[in-house]
Order: structure tokens, then C-alpha cells, then sequence
């Protein structure tokens, strides 16, 4: 619990950051142009800093006799009120948005994360290594572009994070911190998918374990021997059906057999 309300604290304060410079640059431009002007004799920077906190808080100060100066005492708590609406508007928003508040945790957890395993695509192969590796002692973060996969509910309740997103591009493969990764399988339905997704990961991390799932895996080889790129391809089907024949094991011939 503790975790998850500093998470949420963590995402109010990145939410309004932007928010807050702006309040913060506003009230430093005014303070040097009422310095600068010299509004209120044998004031200093700071005063005047402090002076325009007053005026963008509605409080009453001394009016300037220049116009220009009136006038910024008339902009600078507008300006103040609409960056920090805006701030509120986006934060509320946030936590309104429980898949876009998930979407930004998933990110935030991840980015802590170092020598974790990434699973990229969440179907049933995606589903049963992410269980198996939490089992072990993994630490995930799973890919998928569906939201509303069965896998990504387990995957959460699991308090695994979940980034949503195409795993082919290199800004999704950034907020599951790929480059600090040690191990990445990619395993969704789409071959192709699979190798651009791997070859984007071996770009952010080379040094990182790769594991793209192809249904023809000879092809799989040649391209990557073509790319020069360290992925290893797997099969699940050949998996499977290389475990069901060394279990079989080999088998007595009878007479005219």
C-alpha cells in the first residue's frame, strides 16, 4: 500500500511539473521586470519575487505609474490561474482514467526495474512463460497492443506492470526499459511482428537474450544470419512435438514390421 501511494504521488508530481515551472518562470519574469524598472525603490530581486507571488494571489501591492507595468499586474495571476487549472484539469483526468493511470504506472515501475525479463505479446505462450517465470522468481514487464487480453488481467493481478503499445516500435520498447532488460521473448502470433520487434530490442540493449517465436524457423535463421543480429528463434510446435517423441522414446519392431 505504501508503494502504491507514493506511485501515485509520483504520478501527480510528474503530471503537474510542467504545470508548476510555468507558475514558477511566470512569477521570475515579472519579478525581474519589476526590478528592472525599479516599480518599488530599494527593493531587491527577492522582494520583488515575493511582491509578484502577492499579485498573481490576488493580494494588493503598490500600482506602477507605467502602463506596460499595470498591465502585467493584470496578466501575471491570469497567467497563474490557467497553468495551474490546466495542471489540475490533466492530473484529475489521470486519475480518472484508470487505464491511462495503469498505462503510466506500468511505465514508472518499469523504469526501476534492471536485469528483469520483458515478454512481448500476452497470448497463451505469452501467458503460461510469464506465469512460469513470476514462479521462478522473474521479474517481468509484459507488451501487448490489446488491452483486454485474458493474459494482461492475470499479468496485473500479478502486479506485473503492463505497457500497451506496439512492440515494434522503439518508444514502447522504451517504457518497459528494454535497454537496462537481460532477457527478451517475443512471442505473439505475428512472425514478422516477432523479428522487428527483436531486432528493435538488440538496437536499444545488444547485449541483452533474445527470443523471438516463428512458426518456420528456418526462415527465421536466415534472416537472422543476414542481419548479423544474436536472436535465438524458437518453434513451439517443433518444441513440442521434439518433446513428444524423446518421451515416446523408441519402440520395439515386431516380425514384418
Amino acid at each position: 500500500m505504501l508503494q502504491a501511494h507514493l506511485l501515485d504521488l509520483w504520478l501527480f508530481v510528474r503530471k503537474v511539473a510542467p504545470n508548476a515551472v510555468g507558475i514558477l518562470l511566470v512569477l521570475v519574469l515579472s519579478a525581474l521586470a519589476f526590478h528592472v524598472s525599479d516599480v518599488w525603490p530599494g527593493c531587491s530581486m527577492l522582494d520583488c519575487f515575493v511582491k509578484s507571488f502577492y499579485i498573481m494571489a490576488l493580494e494588493s501591492v503598490e500600482l506602477p505609474d507605467e502602463w506596460y507595468l499595470e498591465m502585467l499586474i493584470f496578466l501575471v495571476p491570469l497567467l497563474g490561474a490557467l497553468f495551474a487549472a490546466e495542471g489540475l484539469v490533466s492530473a484529475t483526468t489521470l486519475f480518472l482514467n484508470k487505464s491511462r493511470r495503469q498505462g503510466e504506472w506500468s511505465a514508472v515501475v518499469a523504469s526501476t526495474y534492471s536485469g528483469h525479463t520483458v515478454i512481448c505479446g500476452m497470448g497463451q505462450l505469452g501467458t503460461s512463460l510469464c506465469n512460469g517465470l513470476v514462479d521462478a522468481g522473474e521479474r517481468l514487464v509484459v507488451i501487448d497492443i490489446d488491452e483486454d487480453l485474458p493474459g494482461l488481467v492475470t499479468a496485473r493481478g500479478r502486479d506485473i506492470p503492463v505497457i500497451i503499445g506496439d512492440m515494434t516500435l522503439p518508444e514502447t520498447l522504451s517504457l518497459a526499459n528494454v535497454s537496462r532488460a537481460k532477457c527478451v521473448i517475443v512471442c505473439s502470433g505475428d512472425d514478422l511482428a516477432n523479428i522487428e520487434a527483436s531486432i528493435a530490442v538488440k538496437e536499444l540493449n545488444p547485449v541483452a537474450q533474445v527470443y523471438a517465436r516463428v512458426f518456420k524457423k528456418s526462415l527465421a535463421d536466415r534472416i537472422n544470419e543476414a542481419l548479423r543480429h544474436d536472436i535465438v528463434t524458437f518453434s513451439p510446435y517443433a518444441t513440442a512435438a521434439e518433446t513428444i517423441v524423446s518421451r515416446l522414446g523408441p519402440t520395439e519392431r515386431g516380425p514384418g514390421q
